[in-house]
């Protein structure tokens, strides 16, 4: 069945006549004048979570993961308009941790969840550190494993992309160099390393601050922490949870606005607890409450957060109509800026004979909703 109708894309100035058939951007024209209607339409290769840690839930840290579970998880994804993403495995037994990865690599290469890129191993490698390691359990964290990772890798097919560590943990140096020799992007995330070892390991390869804001103790030094020591350094991206609850709406905007919009990242760090009835359930050992689309620790107040409740584009709704970004903005950091970072822009670009689903969503009134699914 054809599609057609007038649309703006990020990254491309003024409006355009779009028709879509038999899988195919067929057409694609600039036309005078502003779209049909009163909600603006915006055409992309769908949003680009790298990093996820479960929905509906399951949780992709679980011994008891299954395919099906995966699947579903993709589906929902889909109907947000979410077209590509990372599973994130967490920090968890090496037993988990390989089932989980066995389980993503045969949902990734039998076709049941077409939208994984790769997998994202976040924890594990973290600070032990209270405040710093978040809701990670001190009793899965220690320092890099060569050999273990070695083995995570060939039970995962070669598919994990990501790897998200504290750099001042003994051998985290060396680990990164070998990560990046052998293809696999790394992040900085739980950590509460100085500037020189950011620096050091910025050189070594590392080239993203994973959801940077977060994973820190409360009180720091004003003036050297690792916030400011991420933002500074031109050869880091930035992942932001820009959920509302994560982060304020004025940091969020102070912090991009630093890092730059073309070096940012906006993720969705969902949890296995997304999806469902607000209420009390468990995640990490711990009674947490999910609530107006937020997830705390019982009894912490909103000091100890969860992880996340909000799909990616509540998260780019956010960045636009609250933190005050441009939708264009707030979209590309959702599609074409972590489709660059993992070197694959080229398939986020929308020409006349290009192949594979798109996203159109609806901008009215500061809501951002699907319009509909072209595949």
């Amino acid at each position: 069945m054809a599609y057609e109708n007038i649309c703006r894309i990020p990254g491309k100035n003024g409006w355009f006549r779009f028709l879509y058939k038999e899988g195919m951007l067929a057409e694609l024209e600039p036309v005078q004048g502003q779209g049909r209607g009163d909600a603006e339409l915006w055409l992309t290769a769908g949003l680009f979570d790298i990093q996820l840690n479960g929905m509906l839930g399951y949780d992709f840290t679980s011994p008891d993961l299954r395919v099906d579970h995966v699947t579903a998880i993709n589906g929902a994804l889909k109907k947000h308009g979410v077209l590509r993403w990372c599973p994130t495995i967490c920090s968890a037994t090496p037993k988990t941790v390989e089932h989980c990865l066995a389980i993503l690599r045969q949902a990734a290469e039998g076709g049941e969840a077409p939208g994984i890129h790769c997998i994202h191993l976040e924890g594990h490698y973290i600070s032990s550190e209270e405040g710093y390691r978040g809701v990670h359990l001190p009793r899965f964290l220690r320092d890099p494993d060569n050999e273990e990772f070695d083995r995570w890798q060939r039970i995962a097919g070669g598919h994990i992309g990501l790897f998200s560590l504290a750099p001042e943990r003994k051998g985290a140096l060396g680990f990164i160099r070998k990560l990046r020799s052998e293809g696999v992007k790394v992040g900085l995330v739980h950590h509460h390393a100085d500037h020189r070892t950011v620096q050091a390991a910025a050189a070594a390869g590392a080239d993203l601050a994973s959801h940077l804001i977060n994973g820190c103790v409360p009180l720091i030094n004003r003036q050297h922490n690792v916030i400011w020591s991420q933002l500074s350094l031109p050869d880091l991206w930035a992942s932001f949870i820009a959920d509302g609850y994560h982060i304020p709406s004025y940091t969020l905007r102070a912090a991009i606005r630093s890092k730059g919009t073309s070096r940012s990242i906006l993720i969705s760090d969902l949890s296995k607890l997304s999806g469902l009835p607000d209420g009390e359930y468990e995640a990490n050992e711990m009674p947490v409450v999910l609530r107006d689309g937020g997830l705390w620790v019982k009894d912490k107040g909103t000091n100890l957060l969860s992880g996340a409740a909000k799909t990616l584009d509540l998260d780019v709704a956010y960045a636009a109509e609250v933190a005050g970004f441009p939708l264009e903005d707030a979209l590309l950091m959702a599609t074409v800026n972590p489709a660059r970072y993992f070197g694959v822009e080229a398939e986020f670009q929308l020409y006349p004979g290009r192949k594979g689903s798109l996203a159109l969503f609806s901008w009215q009134n500061g809501n951002l909703k699907i319009e509909t699914i072209l595949e």
